[in-house]
């Protein structure tokens, strides 16, 4: 969700959607049942605008769960993916550890150390700060 020093003098439907977190067909959803406000119409184009009062209304609906039409609604939160997980992150300092463990002698490279931690710390580095005690397990573990 975007925060209040974001808004723009005016701003498209698609734009105050993705400053919701929502996509543009669950806010039309949301809006044929009341719950946002209806958007003004420029009447030269005819398309859809939302000034600034009314998108600081759209996010404050957001905010509370409480609808224009006076109605609480439940908003989902997005979906964890997969670059959120810890385990996933491609760049979680295994190329730290593995410069680590090459100093200390070993051959190793940055999959190799990868795998180990999968092996050694199935529930990711996040749970375990990245110090001696792992390096020395790591060390341990890959000079077998």
């Amino acid at each position: 969700m975007s925060s209040d020093n974001d808004l723009k003098a005016i701003c498209s439907v698609t734009e105050l959607a993705g400053k919701l977190g929502l996509s543009r067909s669950r806010f039309y959803q949301l809006q044929k049942t009341g719950v946002f406000p209806m958007p003004v119409y420029c009447i030269r184009t005819k398309r859809p605008f939302y000034p600034l009062g009314l998108q600081q209304k759209c996010l404050d609906i957001r905010k509370t769960g409480i609808g224009l039409n006076g109605q609480p609604v439940l908003f989902n939160t997005p979906r964890r993916t997969k670059s959120d997980n810890p385990r996933n992150q491609s760049n979680c300092g295994y190329e730290e550890l593995a410069d680590a463990l090459r100093s200390l002698g070993l051959n190793v490279t940055r999959n190799r150390v990868k795998d180990a931690v999968d092996a050694m710390y199935p529930e990711g580095l996040a749970k375990h700060p990245v110090g001696d005690s792992i390096i020395r397990d790591l060390f341990r573990y890959l000079g077998q």
